[in-house]
Formats: structure tokens, sequence, C-alpha cells
């Protein structure tokens, strides 16, 4: 049944909050920008005010990791003022708030961090450099965090194995290794005959989607 443009246009009128990040609706993302943020290249779908947009390395280390793995960490920095609306291909959207802690983000599913977050790139123990993909972005500090994921995220508790087309993130306490197992006969990772897991130990939490959409090892 058809409804009336204006009970539409009530219906997704723009958000007000005295917050920093809030949720548009359930896929998308308001920052209210006031200095600079960070966020995942192409994911800007309007915004409102004075925004410029470069993009960023996040320094010579960072660089170099970036370069030497291959991995996808295409971020960008926003900077200025006004209203600043994010996406992800239409995916859930969460907003974490960091008060001290660390938290590891699969790069996939990293959508934007306030800029007084430290954020770094780190390996998975076990992790080559052929399998690829198996490189996470560590934030730290305090402030907000926006993820995305294809469903509601789910936390379990360490320990744990996943698939890592599941996994999102997990927390400080939790430690995460690759293994392979050759003789699980799944469709994943046939194209090299081995099926890779993630298993996670600790004491924390790991968050995964309730969906499979990228293949492990394949760079977006």
């Amino acid at each position: 049944m058809a409804e009336s443009l204006e009970n539409l246009l009530e219906k997704a009128e723009e958000v007000t909050s005295t917050e920093a990040f809030v949720k548009q609706n359930g896929k998308a993302l308001k920052i209210h920008l006031k200095d600079k943020v960070y966020c995942r290249a192409g994911s800007m779908i309007a915004y409102q005010g004075d925004i410029k947009f470069k993009s960023t390395s996040g320094g010579v280390g960072k660089w170099f990791k970036k370069k030497l793995t291959g991995e996808g960490f295409p971020l960008m920095e926003a900077t200025g003022s006004g209203d600043l609306f994010l996406a992800d291909d239409a995916a859930e959207v969460t907003i974490l708030k960091l008060t001290g802690e660390s938290f590891y983000v699969e790069g996939r599913h990293l959508l934007a961090f306030e800029q007084n977050i430290d954020w770094d790139i780190s390996l998975m123990r076990g992790a080559g450099m052929a399998t690829g993909g198996l490189f996470t972005c560590k934030l730290s500090g305090h402030g907000y965090v926006a993820i995305s994921s294809h469903g509601e995220p789910i936390a379990l508790d360490a320990p744990v194995v996943v698939d890592p087309n599941a996994v999102i993130g997990w927390t400080s306490g939790v430690s995460a290794r690759v293994r392979a197992d050759i003789n699980l006969k799944t469709f994943f990772g046939k194209s090299s005959g081995e099926t890779f897991q993630l298993d996670f130990n600790g004491n924390g939490k790991v968050l995964i989607q309730p969906a499979e959409l990228v293949s492990f090892g394949k760079q977006e």
C-alpha cells in the first residue's frame, strides 16, 4: 500500500542529537563534525556544512604495513564543521564508545572513528603473508567508533572457533590465530584445498555477523 510523500518525509527526517556519532537509521551513520574524524574511503553518502576530505596513510609505519601486506585499509580524513552521513552498502551500523580499552576490528567492518582514538594495523598470530586478509585494525583510547555488519552483531565468549568471513572484531582480552584444516570439506578455501578458521582464546568477546559475504583471502 502506497503512502503519502508527507508521511515518507516525516519518517525519514534527519535525526537530531548532541552526540558526535548517532544512527540516522539502522543502516546510516550521522556524525556531527567539529574538527576531524577518520572514516572508510567511499563511505560518504552526504554532508551538510563545510567539510573536506583527503586520503590518509596514518604515518610511515602504517603506510609500510599496508603496502607490504596489500591489505585494504582505505581511510580518509574528514575535516571541517557540519553533519556527515556515512553508510556501507546498506549494512547494519553499530556505534561503540571506547572508554580506555582496546578493540580489534576487521578492516572491512570499520566505518569511522574519532580523531583522538589511537589506531594501528596488526597481524594475527599464525598468519603468513600469502594467505591475505589477516590484518586487523587495533583501536584504543576514548571516543566513538562505528562499525558495519551484514545483520545484527553477535557477541560470543572466547574460546571459540569462527569462520573468518563472519568475524567483525574482538576485545583486547582475546588472542586470535589462524589455523588450516585440510580435512574440512567446505566451499570455503576450495581454490587452495585448505579451509582456514580463526581460533580465539582468552577472556573476552568475539563479535561476529550472521553472514559470510566476503571470501577470506581476497582483497576488496
